[in-house]
């Protein structure tokens, strides 16, 4: 469970901005927008936030300072090799800013513990790297398990991890850690059960989206197919009434000559056709049909291509979306709006405030321009959040909770009017 995530210094962030998923006194009090963590230090957290802005503000690089986050500590050890650089982008409109390490940083609960995880980079080099933790257990204090720190003067890293609370090869670990990849992901290479907790939750409960119009239909597909999850998927799509009766996938086998009749070799460049002859000499497609009710009662079935584009996300969206709310993950969406009536935004935001379906506390952070989310009572001042450009073009982040706001759902017309900023700058 993300009690909050902090950037500093990467693409249009310059200092430290920090989303919290804490939940305030009043969001306490309310089941559907909050839930008990299990720990006493951040005892409620909210099942969802939104964040506003106009664009260019910084809600896609906020999303994708999150993907940095998990993506480095999955593959930096493995992927990285010695002297590759790091693909991380710091604040340019500043020279100071440009001359320092990017900073990302997660706090969590898991197993019901709170840890505190994370690391320093440049494109060359980890510059610093910390896990922290607090038991859940009275008159406990704060851990330190292991920190990292590069001191430039020396060209050596300076080292402190727990001998009391961290048991394995710690030194192996250490000599085995490259200057651009992680301490954390380094010792799970070597097989280390210490961090594996934390590692876990990192690659499987951080699930991010960058764009539902782009997403892959795959994983639903493979979901009907292999896993029995056909009937779910169908009474998702048609509780957003879309009109769908049924789905059926047909599978075939696709061959080198299919991809002849595609792509005519007049037109297509010889490097690719070595790797077509190379890559899909035999293969398994999937043909998804969409089957509505026609006017004598007989179903009738499209390919999905000709559905419209809300369709198209919501049946991509649909597998990802059950499996989240049923493993209690964590899911960032950018621009969840895209494609899709309000009406069916407010249902996938309202999944995750349905106890019914949300049996595992999974959280939900999502990018929109749409505010008709904010009707009255579906959302608390604690899940909503801004993002606006300071005086530098940098991104700045705050809570609505900043202000004095009786009533969410008069949010939308004093949102517009720019009464919180974070809108776009339109001259006539």
């Amino acid at each position: 469970m993300l009690i909050s995530f902090g950037v500093r210094n990467y693409r249009s962030f310059a200092d430290s901005q920090t989303l919290s998923m804490s939940a305030g006194v009043g969001a306490r009090r309310k089941e559907n927008i909050s839930f008990a963590s299990g720990n006493s230090l951040a005892p409620s957290l909210l099942r969802s936030a939104c964040l506003f802005g106009s664009n260019g503000a910084g809600k896609s690089n906020f999303v994708e300072a999150i993907n940095f986050f998990r993506e480095f500590v999955v593959s930096s050890a493995k992927d990285n090799q010695e002297g590759e650089k790091i693909d991380t982008t710091p604040f340019k409109f500043d020279r100071t800013w440009r001359e320092q390490p990017s900073e990302f940083e997660a706090s969590f609960v898991t197993d019901g513990n709170l840890y505190q995880y994370g690391f320093a980079v440049d494109e060359n080099r980890v510059w610093g790297e910390w896990l922290f933790s607090r038991p859940n257990e009275l008159d406990t204090r704060s851990r330190t398990l292991f920190q990292r720190e590069y001191d430039s003067e020396s060209g050596n890293y300076y080292w402190h991890v727990s001998k009391k609370h961290v048991k394995g090869e710690k030194e192996l670990w250490k000599k085995s850690t490259r200057d651009n990849a992680l301490f954390i992901s380094t010792a799970i290479q070597l097989k280390s059960a210490a961090f594996k907790h934390i590692f876990d939750w990192i690659q499987r409960n951080l699930r991010i989206i960058k764009s539902p119009d782009r997403l892959s239909r795959s994983f639903t597909i493979d979901q009907i197919q292999n896993y029995g999850k056909k009937e779910s998927v169908i009474q998702f799509l048609q509780a957003v009434d879309i009109g769908i009766k049924s789905v059926e996938i047909e599978e075939k086998t696709f061959t080198l000559r299919d991809a002849e009749k595609l792509f005519s070799e007049n037109f297509r460049p010889r490097k690719l056709r070595d790797s077509m002859h190379k890559s899909l000499e035999r293969g398994t497609v999937y043909k998804t049909n969409f089957y509505h009710q026609g006017t004598d009662g007989e179903l009738v079935g499209l390919d999905i291509h000709e559905e419209a584009d809300g369709s198209q996300v919501l049946f991509s969206l649909a597998s990802p979306w059950l499996d989240v709310l049923e493993n209690g993950y964590t899911l960032i969406v950018d621009e969840l709006h895209n494609s899709l009536h309000p009406l069916a935004l407010r249902f996938l935001v309202g999944l995750f405030h349905d106890s019914r379906y949300n049996t595992g506390n999974a959280q939900l952070i999502f990018t929109s321009h749409e505010t008709s989310v904010m009707t009255k009572g579906f959302m608390h001042q604690d899940q909503v959040w801004f993002l606006e450009k300071g005086d530098m073009g940098n991104s700045l982040l705050f809570p609505l909770s900043d202000y004095k706001v009786r009533d969410v759902s008069a949010f939308q017309k004093a949102y517009l009017d720019g009464r919180y900023g974070a809108i776009p700058k339109i001259s006539g």
